[in-house]
């Protein structure tokens, strides 16, 4: 079957095309189910995730790297921020406002694949898949990434169809860009040359420029990353490395796959991943159909990559998201044209209901009478963190000049955020000089000699030889703030004075 050829569907999900192509039903489902999230996301109360405090943080001095990610999440953010302010709704908008362009991208490719109602069945599907629906409250990486590889995915099928450089341009800026997003973007490229390789039609793009004019145009939209990557000791290339927990020896972590597998079934929702797992057993039936194999190969090859880095090591199950834009295209006009729509409906519907259930714990679990505890709520981590904030900040603003220190990840981005205006200059604790997170590579004690600092931990004594780099510390009172039963923020605090340098036994020889 041609690539530019929409095959013939059967009869099946036609009621909302009888006038019209669905793209205006679309465009209001996008537009009531954006205002609903945004809603949710205000009346839930919940706080920042201790990444997104750490990402708005970033966002504060834009640069060309950070620690753990490339660029694009602090420059959404920052973007985000400097239309609506500092709030949590406002830092989380950027998922919000990404997810229904990339449902609209999708839906492009979908109507350009196929027909009408496919693309609209594919928009509704993809717009309220479990993890799209969670995402859309949590500013990730994910978010922009998926929008750079619907993007890119639809200047692909563009680039090979009608044969203009242009597209073959617009190709390789969306995959720059969202290589600045997220390094897994270059499965894209992986998933490029395996359906190049495996249609012989296709083939003889190994030897036309636009593929190149792709890559070229990639690679320099990355550069500046790399660069500052270089500049600084290669720390995100090193993070990404620490992370998978890649092993050398013959281990498999057969635990590790089951749980992120079981893990993709949350993000697509249990009726449709059994959908899809059935439809990648059929191998027959896709693999001789152009269009099938074109969604098949932007669909498995990162399945199939993270679930090998799951079982060699760990993964977490959001890091093969990008399965989903290609494979619920794919399962989608599959179910459509046999006219399976009972699985669809049903999977909708599962998926909806896990939507609300979500977004509504906490009122579900007041209404029914049901106590929430540290082993029931989910969303313990994310409350609280307003209330320690508060009680820090007004700590620091009763030791003017303190600085704010810590050697906790989640404790210092959640202060940096929530402490604020007092907590703007925090200091990482960091006597062996490790560079283990991006505090690491911002903040410095040296030349700080003069100031005092307000030394926050969980931990109930001082790390080993911190006592010796002050000349003075007083221990303060404790700041408790119970969450729910058996669940609360718990800190030491401590007034430090007189630095002195770290322990010269803590200091790593040069």
């Amino acid at each position: 079957m041609p690539l530019h050829t929409p095959p013939v569907l059967d009869s099946g999900l036609r009621e909302p095309f009888r006038r019209n192509d669905g793209l205006a039903w679309l465009l209001s489902i996008l537009v009531i189910g954006t205002l609903y999230r945004a809603l949710a996301l205000h009346w839930s109360g919940l706080n920042l995730y201790v990444d997104e405090a750490q990402y708005w943080y970033w966002a504060q001095a834009l640069d060309w790297g950070y620690y753990s990610k490339p660029p694009v999440i602090a420059a959404l953010i920052a973007a985000t921020t400097s239309l609506f302010g500092d709030s949590e709704l406002a830092i989380k908008s950027g998922a919000l406002l990404v997810y229904p362009l990339t449902t609209l991208v999708l839906y492009a490719l979908a109507r350009r694949l196929f027909d009408a109602r496919i693309a609209f069945w594919t928009g509704l599907s993809f717009f309220t898949l479990p993890g799209v629906a969670f995402s859309s409250l949590i500013i990730s990486t994910d978010v922009p990434l998926f929008l750079c590889w619907t993007c890119a995915l639809y200047a692909l099928h563009r680039a090979v169809t009608e044969q203009g450089l242009l597209w073959w341009l617009l190709l390789g800026i969306a995959c720059g860009i969202g290589l600045l997003t997220k390094y897994t973007m270059g499965i894209f490229a992986v998933s490029t040359l395996l359906w190049f390789a495996s249609t012989p039609s296709l083939r003889k793009q190994f030897t036309q420029p636009g593929p190149y004019l792709t890559a070229a145009a990639a690679a320099l939209i990355f550069a500046p990353n790399l660069w500052w990557n270089h500049t600084h000791g290669w720390p995100t290339f090193q993070h990404t490395a620490d992370i998978s927990n890649l092993e050398t020896g013959p281990a498999l972590h057969w635990d590790e796959l089951q749980e992120f597998l079981s893990g993709q079934a949350a993000i697509m929702g249990p009726v449709l991943f059994i959908a899809l797992v059935v439809l990648i057993a059929r191998v027959r039936h896709w693999w001789h159909n152009d269009t099938g194999r074109f969604l098949a190969f932007f669909t498995l090859p990162f399945l199939m990559l993270i679930s090998a880095q799951a079982l060699l090591g760990r993964a977490n199950a959001n890091w093969a998201a990008m399965t989903y834009a290609a494979g619920t295209l794919w399962v989608v006009s599959w179910l459509v044209q046999a006219n399976r729509r009972g699985v669809l409906i049903a999977g909708l519907v599962v998926n909806l209901v896990a939507m609300v259930v979500a977004y509504h714990y906490h009122a579900l679990a007041h209404a029914t009478g049901r106590e929430l505890t540290r082993k029931t709520d989910h969303y313990k981590r994310v409350q609280g963190w307003d209330v320690l904030g508060a009680k820090v900040a007004d700590l620091l603003a009763r030791h003017p000049g303190a600085l704010l220190l810590s050697h906790e990840r989640d404790t210092i981005s959640e202060l940096l955020y929530y402490a604020r205006p007092w907590s703007a200059d925090a200091v990482w604790w960091n006597p062996q000089g490790l560079v283990n997170s991006h505090y690491a590579l911002v903040t410095k004690m040296q030349g700080k000699g003069n100031r005092d600092f307000i030394f926050i931990s969980r931990d109930s004594a001082l790390p080993s030889g911190m006592a010796d780099s002050f000349l003075s510390q007083q221990r303060l009172s404790d700041l408790k703030v119970p969450v729910v039963p058996g669940w609360s923020l718990d800190y030491r605090v401590w007034h430090m004075s007189g630095f002195i340098g770290y322990p010269a036994a803590a200091v790593p020889a040069r």
